[in-house]
């Protein structure tokens, strides 16, 4: 059973990967685990009563378990629940279950159509120093690789393989329509910087089944990675080339779009956009990113399950479900009906 399909109480059984796992203690005394586990279809909680240790040592965030529960309503929402004195879990051994089934990602023609807007858009740029850069990562078969399979987060937006590619795609696209609008916008470098915006994010995540954390992620942050990995590529094209092939009067604006794409100091950003381009670059990255958990939310929310989603974490609230197509069908019926 995927998490999807639990949408009432009764007993439940299937295989899912652990998420999330804490050792608490009850207001009696008894100690018990609270996990998160979830499969490509969603996440719930998960509390295991009167576990031992030895248990509990045996369900850390990454391991994929076959689980017997139960799913009750707690507070308004369902949660699943599991006696520890029990046998209620089953490790399972690499090779007993498919990972696609937990990280789902993009594959196949969508993936080649993401891979024609990338290349249609660095060979069309007019500043060759900037198709030189963008050739430089982009023209690499084991960047392409890489790149194509890389989540776009841990959780939040885009946490699946090839999540990297598509939100890439995303505001690249936004980019374009933005500077179609604003003809002050220098185009060559908004796209450059949109194509290479999160290129740190190949670095700072790790993990096929769990995406996790790099240290170098956890330490320095994408930002700061994505400058280093592009000023290394600068720094190889005039060692290649000579010097005057990538200007610096180019370097600095692109190295100051990939810092300052998270807008504000508290999101993360070590400067706030001093550029025209670099304004539209943060607002095109938030505006995907926060699309995406919208969309997220609605593709996880079971079938029949009415209007509302359940509460999103990371939107900090539900999300309404708009079905114009019905309630214009029952406009129109009652029209008929009246006439």
């Amino acid at each position: 059973m995927e998490v999807k399909e639990i949408v009432k109480e009764g007993n439940i059984s299937g295989v899912y990967l652990v998420l999330d796992s804490q050792w608490r203690m009850a207001r009696n005394g008894s100690p018990f685990a609270a996990l998160r586990v979830g499969d490509k279809s969603g996440e719930i909680a998960l509390k295991v009563w009167e576990i031992t240790e030895e248990a509990f040592k045996q369900l850390q965030k990454g391991t994929v378990i076959k689980l017997e529960a139960v799913a009750k309503n707690f507070n308004g929402s369902l949660q699943l629940e599991a006696n520890g004195r029990e046998a209620f879990f089953q490790v399972c051994r690499e090779g007993e279950y498919d990972p696609a089934a937990f990280l789902p990602g993009i594959f196949g023609p969508k993936l080649d159509a993401l891979w024609a807007v990338v290349d249609r858009t660095w060979n069309g740029l007019k500043y060759k120093p900037y198709r030189l850069l963008l050739a430089y990562f982009f023209g690499s078969d084991q960047f392409r690789e890489d790149f194509g399979a890389a989540p776009g987060a841990i959780r939040i937006h885009h946490a699946y393989r090839g999540g990297l590619l598509e939100h890439t795609v995303g505001v690249v696209t936004i980019c374009q329509t933005a500077a179609a609008h604003y003809p002050e916008v220098n185009s060559d470098l908004l796209l450059t910087g949109a194509l290479l915006h999160d290129i740190g994010k190949l670095q700072s995540y790790t993990g096929e089944v769990n995406i996790e954390g790099t240290d170098q992620g956890k330490l320095l942050g994408h930002l700061m990675l994505g400058v280093q990995m592009v000023t290394e590529g600068i720094r190889a094209i005039r060692e290649a080339e000579g010097e005057e092939a990538f200007p610096a009067a180019l370097e600095m604006p692109l190295l100051h779009l990939i810092l300052s794409h998270h807008g504000e100091l508290e999101w993360g950003s070590p400067v706030q956009p001093a550029l025209l381009e670099a304004c539209l670059l943060h607002h095109a990255d938030h505006m995907d990113a926060e699309a995406a958990k919208f969309r997220e939310a609605l593709r996880k929310h079971p079938d029949q399950a009415g209007n509302w989603t359940a509460y999103n974490r990371a939107l900090k609230r539900s999300v309404y479900l708009l079905d114009l197509e019905a309630d214009a069908g029952e406009e129109r019926g009652t029209g008929s009906s009246a006439e």
